[in-house]
């Protein structure tokens, strides 16, 4: 449904944009021709280009809009990058014919320009509109992250330059200096071409699966190492697929995990990125069993007295909590921090969960716990164990004999 609504605002934009374009293209021709001005006439002919890249854009949306076949299993995003790629190449044409006729203005002695006014009145309502509609195509080609519609969108921003020279070129054969509008021109033909440059750079980089921009990578890490109970993780990549970004990874998770729980890993990871990224079509996890002598456990507990601290009977309103760094079958550190939410009347648990998730743990041993802290933990690939002994030291070692039980299900309702 959402990618239908980006489809849909990225086609509505096109249309607007290609009708515009189409109006002061005709405009310009019939003044153009009335007024004996080459220029104008010339960039009637620029604006008719882009008023064909615009239906090549929409062209390309509905297209990509298909749902994928047995011939085409990744779907026809990369109609919009093709289609980005001729539309490149029709910003420099464009380019291509103004600095043409500019170098034969160069040599025109004089000519006679009339309806002067309406003139450069229709190029001045140009300059202005088509720089309003280029603005907003990238506006929504950003928003939709539509690569063809920002490169069209740039491309009706260069008419402000394109309008500009024109409008010289009017003032100029107006006031009897020919040559200035081929000057012009040809300055102008110069932005032209760099952006059509551009655009053919970006289109012919993401038909060769090029990594999206470095802000969408870094998103994606970030939410990876912001999961409490990943090992760590590797084989990230991310391409671009038209207007959407598609991924994969290899997390690493403990050997004891099995698989169906890993599959539950997997998927929730997955729909984590895809909610927080919403460029991001289809993005596949793999988790891969992962051993390491190196853990950090956490243990509510009533007290600060180090391992011989009581274990609580309570998670969410435990007086601390003990963080411990164990290795192999030995404790090599551990620290104690005061729980901030023992006293919250509601969600206590919930809060706690996110407060030991912060230190970076990778399973947590608890008497009790209810179901939206279990959940929330599980969700981040914390494994959560049932406690057996009476204070820390007792709880470790029958953690280290391999005593203790995965919790499956939450022990009780939890305020």
């Amino acid at each position: 449904m959402e990618k239908d609504i980006l489809f849909s605002e990225g086609k509505r934009t096109t249309i607007i944009a290609a009708l515009t374009t189409i109006f002061f293209a005709l405009a310009k021709a019939v003044i153009g021709f009335f007024s004996g001005s080459i220029v104008l006439i010339a960039d009637a002919i620029h604006s008719l280009a882009d008023s064909v890249s615009a239906f090549f854009v929409w062209v390309g949306f509905k297209i990509a809009q298909r749902e994928p076949t047995e011939k085409f299993p990744y779907g026809f995003y990369k109609a919009e990058n093709i289609t980005a790629l001729l539309i490149s190449f029709l910003i420099l044409f464009a380019g291509y014919e103004i600095i043409e006729r500019s170098v034969d203005r160069l040599f025109v002695e004089s000519y006679q320009l009339n309806i002067p006014f309406l003139a450069i009145g229709i190029a001045f309502l140009d300059a202005v509109v088509m720089f309003l509609i280029g603005s907003y195509e990238i506006k929504i080609g950003r928003k939709i992250n539509s690569q063809s519609l920002i490169a069209d969108g740039k491309e009706s921003k260069t008419h402000i330059l394109s309008s500009s020279m024109v409008l010289v070129g009017l003032f100029s054969a107006w006031s009897g200096i020919f040559y200035l509008e081929g000057i012009m021109g040809i300055l102008i033909s110069l932005f032209i071409f760099k952006v059509g440059i551009d655009s053919l750079k970006d289109s012919v980089f993401a038909l060769m699966d090029v990594s999206p921009s470095k802000e969408i990578d870094k998103r994606v890490r970030k939410i990876l190492n912001d999961i409490s109970g990943i090992r760590g993780f590797e084989s990230l990549k991310l391409r671009k697929a038209g207007p959407f970004v598609f991924g994969e990874v290899k997390i690493k998770i403990g050997k004891t995990v099995n698989v169906k729980r890993a599959h539950e890993i997997s998927e929730s990871i997955e729909r984590e990125i895809k909610k927080k990224v919403a460029s991001i079509d289809y993005f596949s996890v793999i988790a891969i069993p992962y051993q390491t002598q190196k853990q950090k456990i956490c243990i509510p507990v009533k007290e600060n007295k180090g391992t011989d601290s009581l274990v609580s009977d309570h998670f969410g309103r435990a007086e601390k909590i003990i963080f411990l760094k164990v290795e192999g079958n030995e404790i090599k550190d551990y620290y104690v921090k005061s729980n901030p939410n023992r006293g919250k009347e509601k969600r206590a648990g919930l809060n706690t969960a996110l407060f030991v998730m912060k230190e970076k743990i990778d399973i947590i041993i608890t008497k009790e716990m209810g179901p939206i802290s279990f959940h929330t933990l599980r969700d981040n690939v914390v494994d959560v164990l049932i406690g057996k002994g009476e204070n820390v030291q007792e709880v470790i070692d029958n953690f280290f004999k391999g005593e203790l039980k995965l919790l499956g299900e939450p022990t009780k309702e939890k305020k």
